[in-house]
């Protein structure tokens, strides 16, 4: 999973960051009209074939995410793995994130609350030296596993404010964690992947965002609240298989219900699309090939 940077706690009398920002005021409105006064033309059949494209589930984030993680876990520990799995991943790649955790869990004393305040920072900082910004992580991980035993009695929070109080946690991560441990829907989750697409498709407001909570904000005030609790899983998978995955997508594209529309989804997301297709030995319709994608 991509790119959350830790967040730590903010100094005592400093000024609101980004996190904490208001969204935009805007005129009341019923949530039916917000919808379709201020969302942007054409984003339903956009978003329904995304849907489409992502529908075998077959990314990297669907076998080795942190959701993906927390399903493995006992129902016990399982809110916990996931915020410890949530905080490693922030700047690491999924397959790390998995190896890391899997190693975690493969201690003698397993993975929870009590066994990681037992732990030395080097036993700790030994198994999770793979991920990015490891040595923030070993202090962000044993803070917040104290706060979770001292402040409620050895259970993960199940509030958005709560969880923003652990050092190392966002708004991302914080979203996640409510949705796959607590079936809470509390907002969209959004990564570099849902960050950088959004814009791609203009759907990050008029001019775009500049930081991935700046387009929280924006997609949370027009997207129907229905759709939040897919939109990350959705994105993030479909920017890894633009990066990772290119001749696989252009397949799905080209079998999917309207393969011009399709690739040029694709074209819109950075894809060189004849020049992929050419690569992965794939025929697209003459069509599309000759608006130069």
């Amino acid at each position: 999973m991509s790119a959350e940077k830790p967040r730590q706690l903010k100094k005592k009398g400093a000024a609101a960051d980004t996190e904490t920002e208001s969204a935009p005021k805007r005129r009341k409105v019923s949530k039916k009209d917000a919808v379709e006064d201020i969302a942007p033309a054409g984003w339903r059949p956009t978003y329904d074939l995304i849907v489409e494209l992502r529908k075998d589930r077959t990314a990297v984030v669907d076998s080795m995410g942190s959701e993906a993680i927390a399903a493995q876990a006992s129902a016990a520990d399982r809110a916990y793995q996931t915020l410890v799995s949530l905080m490693l991943s922030s700047q690491t790649k999924d397959t790390v994130n998995l190896t890391t955790m899997q190693k975690l869990r493969a201690h003698p004393d397993g993975l929870s609350v009590q066994s990681v305040l037992s732990w030395p920072d080097e036993t700790l900082h030994e198994m999770i030296k793979q991920v990015g910004f490891h040595n923030n992580k070993v202090k962000y991980i044993k803070e917040a596993t104290r706060i979770v035993a001292e402040k409620h009695a050895g259970r993960v929070p199940s509030s958005f404010d709560e969880l923003l109080e652990l050092p190392g946690v966002g708004p991302k991560m914080a979203i996640i964690l409510l949705r796959v441990v607590y079936d809470q829907v509390v907002g969209i989750s959004v990564d570099t992947h849902v960050h950088r697409i959004s814009n791609q498709l203009g759907w990050a407001g008029r001019g775009g965002s500049k930081t991935p909570e700046q387009t929280r904000k924006v997609l949370e005030a027009w997207m129907p609240q229905e759709v939040w609790a897919d939109v990350n899983l959705l994105l993030v998978g479909l920017g890894q298989e633009v990066q990772t995955e290119k001749a696989k997508l252009l397949g799905k594209c080209l079998e999917c219900s309207d393969p011009p529309r399709a690739l040029r989804l694709a074209s819109s997301l950075g894809l060189h699309v004849s020049k992929e297709l050419d690569k992965a030995k794939l025929k697209a319709p003459a069509d599309v090939l000759d608006e130069g994608l």
